[in-house]
C-alpha cells in the first residue's frame, strides 16, 4: 500500500450540497477560489498557440491537480484538443483515470527523475493508459529500470532531463554524464528514448517578452542538441523535445511558426516540438512580475477575513491589519512584487498587501499612507504570489462563476 491510499479525498457531493450557489462572501475563510472564466481563457489561449505553431502541448497539472482543471486544459473550447499531461506525484495520475477512461488522457510523463521505491506502482499504473512516460537524469535510474524489467518482464519509455540553467535537476548539455546517459538508453533493450525534456524554471526571473523569447529559444536549442547527440548514436530514433514554463510558454503566444524558431534556434530541429507549462491557467504575482501576464488575467485568489487593526504601526498609515490567513493559507514564497499577497477585492481596498506571515496570522501593510482601514470582518479577496504552493494547501477549491460557486474541484493530495 502507498500513502496515499490512506488519504480519503473529501466528498464532493456533499461540498455541493453545503456551498453550491453560495456567494463568495458567504464563504468561510481561509478559502482558495478559481476563477472559472479567467480560467478557462488562460487554458484557451494556450491551446491556440500550440495549434499556431502546429506543435503538441502537454499540459503539467502540478498546480491545481484537479480533474476538472485537467479536462478544461486539454481542451478548452474545442478548437484544439491535446491528450497530454505530465504529474508531478502519482496521486495525480491516479485522480485522473476517468479522463483516461473516457479518452481524454492518453499520454502520461511523470514530471520527476524516477524513484526506485515506486517502480511497482507506476508498472501498475502504467497499465491503464495508452502510453506512460519516465523522466530520468542518472544512469542509476536506468539501472534499476533493466532490473525490474527482467525481473517483471516491464518495458519503460524515457524523456532525459537537460538541464539547461535552473540547475535543479537534469544534465548540462554537451557534459559527459548526459552522453553517457543517451548511450546508456540506446544500447538498453527495456528502456526506449522518446526524447528530451527542459524546463526554465529561472524564466520566472524574465521581465519582458524579449527576455523570455531568450530563453524559449535556448529551451529549445539544448533539447535540440540533445537530440541530435542521440541521433548520431541511432539514427532511427523517432525523437520528441519537450520544452516549456509558464513564462516560456505565454512567449510562445507570440511565436507564428516553428520556421521562425529554427530561425531564432539557428538550425533544423531534429526532434517533433511540443511545449508543456502548468502555471498558466491560474498565473500569480510571481508571473504578473514577468510582464507576460496582467493582474487581470490571474483566476486564482485566497479569501481571507479581516481581523483586527493597529493604527500607527507599520512603515506607512494608517497603520497595519490583521487577516486570518498566514504561511499555510498562502505558503511563504516570494517574489519581486513585495509581500505574500496582494489584495485585488473589494476594489475600494485595493492597494493594500500581505506583508508578514506566520502559521495562520497575516499582516496586511497599505502602500500608501492616503489609504483607509479595511472594516473589520471585511471578507478580501488576495492574489498570492505562487499558485501552485498556495493551491497545494487547501483541500478543495470554489469554482467561482457570477460571483457564485458554480462548482467544487477536490484535488489530488500527498505522494
Amino acid at each position: 500500500m502507498h500513502p496515499h491510499s490512506f488519504y480519503i479525498l473529501p466528498n464532493k457531493k456533499r461540498l455541493l450540497d453545503e456551498y453550491k450557489d453560495k456567494k463568495v462572501d458567504d464563504l468561510p475563510t481561509p478559502s482558495l477560489l478559481i476563477d472559472k472564466t479567467k480560467f478557462t481563457n488562460n487554458a484557451i489561449r494556450m491551446l491556440d498557440a500550440a495549434k499556431e505553431l502546429n506543435v503538441d502541448f502537454r499540459v503539467h497539472i502540478k498546480t491545481l491537480k484537479a480533474a476538472e482543471g485537467v479536462r478544461i486544459q486539454l481542451t478548452g473550447d474545442g478548437s484544439y484538443h491535446s491528450h497530454k499531461i505530465v504529474v508531478s506525484t502519482l496521486p495525480e495520475a491516479w485522480l485522473i483515470l476517468p479522463l483516461i477512461d473516457d479518452g481524454t488522457v492518453k499520454d502520461i510523463l511523470l514530471g520527476i527523475p524516477i524513484a526506485k521505491s515506486v517502480l511497482p506502482e507506476v508498472a501498475r499504473f502504467s497499465k491503464l493508459v495508452p502510453s506512460f512516460k519516465l523522466m530520468v537524469d542518472d544512469e542509476a535510474q536506468i539501472e534499476a529500470l533493466e532490473t525490474y524489467a527482467i525481473e517483471h518482464g516491464a518495458s519503460w519509455e524515457v524523456f532525459v532531463k537537460v538541464d539547461m540553467g535552473t540547475h535543479r535537476a537534469g544534465l548540462e548539455q554537451g557534459s559527459s554524464r548526459l552522453h553517457s546517459l543517451i548511450q546508456k538508453i540506446v544500447s538498453s533493450s527495456s528502456v526506449k528514448l522518446h526524447g528530451f525534456y527542459c524546463h526554465a524554471g529561472h524564466s520566472y526571473g524574465a521581465r519582458s517578452d524579449s527576455d523570455a523569447h531568450t530563453l524559449l529559444v535556448e529551451e529549445i536549442r539544448h533539447a535540440n542538441l540533445a537530440a541530435k547527440h542521440a541521433l548520431s548514436l541511432n539514427p532511427d530514433l523517432d525523437l520528441h523535445v519537450s520544452v516549456g514554463a509558464t513564462p516560456t510558454a505565454h512567449v510562445s503566444q507570440q511565436v507564428k511558426s516553428v520556421q521562425a524558431i529554427e530561425d531564432a534556434v539557428g538550425e533544423k530541429l531534429v526532434a517533433k516540438l511540443e511545449l508543456h507549462a502548468g502555471n498558466y491557467t491560474c498565473c500569480d504575482l510571481q508571473q504578473a512580475a514577468t510582464n507576460l501576464v496582467g493582474i487581470e488575467d490571474i483566476s486564482i485568489f485566497l479569501l481571507a477575513e479581516v481581523l483586527s487593526e493597529y493604527p500607527d504601526r507599520g512603515p506607512k498609515g494608517p497603520g497595519e491589519q490583521l487577516i486570518n490567513a498566514g504561511g499555510i493559507a498562502f505558503s511563504k514564497d516570494t517574489g519581486p512584487t513585495p509581500g505574500f499577497g496582494q489584495i485585488v477585492s473589494p476594489p475600494e481596498h485595493k492597494g493594500w498587501f500581505v506583508a508578514r506571515v506566520s502559521q495562520e496570522h497575516g499582516v496586511l501593510q497599505p502602500e500608501a499612507d492616503n489609504l483607509k482601514f479595511i472594516p473589520y470582518g471585511t471578507k478580501i479577496q488576495v492574489v498570492p504570489q505562487h499558485a501552485c504552493m498556495t493551491a497545494s494547501n487547501h483541500a478543495w477549491y470554489y469554482i467561482i462563476e457570477d460571483g457564485v460557486v458554480a462548482d467544487i474541484w477536490v484535488p489530488a493530495k500527498l505522494w
